[in-house]
């Protein structure tokens, strides 16, 4: 499938903000499964972005404005083809030998940030049966009927900034809460796993809005990286677009970032999707321009601009899109 992607950020504040840092991570992966025909990134104010490639080989843009302003927009979008769904679970048949050196991925094993091996995820994972005998791809349905079994899905239960242990303590939550519990979960039976996050296409009236979506990747020796969405206990297929993988949420929020003013911060993130029909696109990256405004003062609507306070913006996004 032949998609075109649009994701539009909207920074807005209730007063003029004299600094803004920000990081982007909009660009879709190249991957065995998906090809990025392009991608074009626009930011307004008009900034000079920057692009390196992380220590997981996302790419991340990164801009700065050094003048007052009250507002930053930015859009990327994206065209990518995917592939339909790849290996089943049920053939995936390894066994992870636990002394086995397994290098790079080992980082994969390790819990930290928002997935803790804690009280509340080794008890919640003593409600699966033993599963010591089972290859990889059957532990890891297990898994998924688990969650599906015990854990509702439900928005504005959680926020961006919630553990793995929340959502098990709630026993509710989005997607990014399905995957983290997951991760936990699959890390203690000693299944190397990571985050990832994209889009996920759903057949809908145009004028809808998409939103972001999150499913994890299992390690196994013979086959690499395979996909499994828990959210929806399913393995990914055409619809889904991948744009980056991490050990959790915290590695790759799509943005984040600092500013500086006494401002309060209101954030409108949109993503849509749509299937395009096929034709030769060269592969092609491009920066544009959005002409907002910004001042070499700020403007008589900031009295109090001069009580200057550092104010972290970091992946606010999921406050106001709650995730598939």
């Amino acid at each position: 499938m032949l998609l075109d992607i649009e994701h539009r950020i909207q920074f807005s504040y209730d007063d003029y903000i004299s600094e803004s840092w920000i990081e982007l991570i909009m660009e879709p992966r190249m991957t065995e499964r998906q090809t990025v025909s392009s991608f074009y990134l626009a930011v307004g104010p008009p900034s000079q972005v920057f692009r390196y490639r992380d220590w997981l080989g996302n790419v991340v843009h990164h801009f700065g404005i050094a003048e007052y302003h009250d507002k930053i927009e930015v859009v990327a979008r994206s065209v990518v083809e995917t592939e339909p769904a790849g290996i089943a679970l049920e053939n995936v048949r390894d066994f992870i030998d636990p002394n086995e050196e397994l290098g790079p991925v080992r980082d994969f094993l390790a819990f930290g940030g928002p997935i803790q091996k804690s009280k509340a995820l080794l008890k919640f994972a003593k409600l699966l049966p033993d599963l010591s005998a089972l290859p990889i791809g059957r532990k890891v349905q297990a898994v998924g009927d688990l969650l599906g079994k015990e854990l509702t899905y439900q928005p504005n239960v959680t926020t961006y900034r919630s553990t793995a242990d929340e959502a098990i303590e709630k026993r509710a939550g989005v997607c990014q809460d399905f995957a983290q519990v997951c991760l936990g979960i699959l890390r203690l039976l000693g299944i190397p796993c990571r985050y990832v996050s994209g889009y996920l296409h759903i057949t809908r009236d145009d004028h809808e809005v998409s939103e972001s979506h999150a499913w994890i990747e299992i390690y196994s020796p013979s086959h690499g990286w395979v996909g499994f969405d828990p959210t929806h206990n399913c393995v990914p297929n055409e619809n889904y677009v991948v744009v980056a993988v991490g050990r959790h949420y915290d590695d790759v929020p799509p943005n984040r970032g600092i500013y500086r003013g006494n401002a309060g911060e209101t954030l409108v993130a949109e993503v849509r999707t749509r299937p395009t029909p096929k034709s030769i696109v060269a592969l092609r990256e491009e920066i544009g321009q959005i002409g907002l405004p910004v001042y070499a003062e700020a403007p008589t609507k900031s009295p109090h601009l001069a009580q200057i306070q550092i104010q972290d913006q970091s992946d606010q996004q999921q406050q106001q899109q709650q995730l598939l």
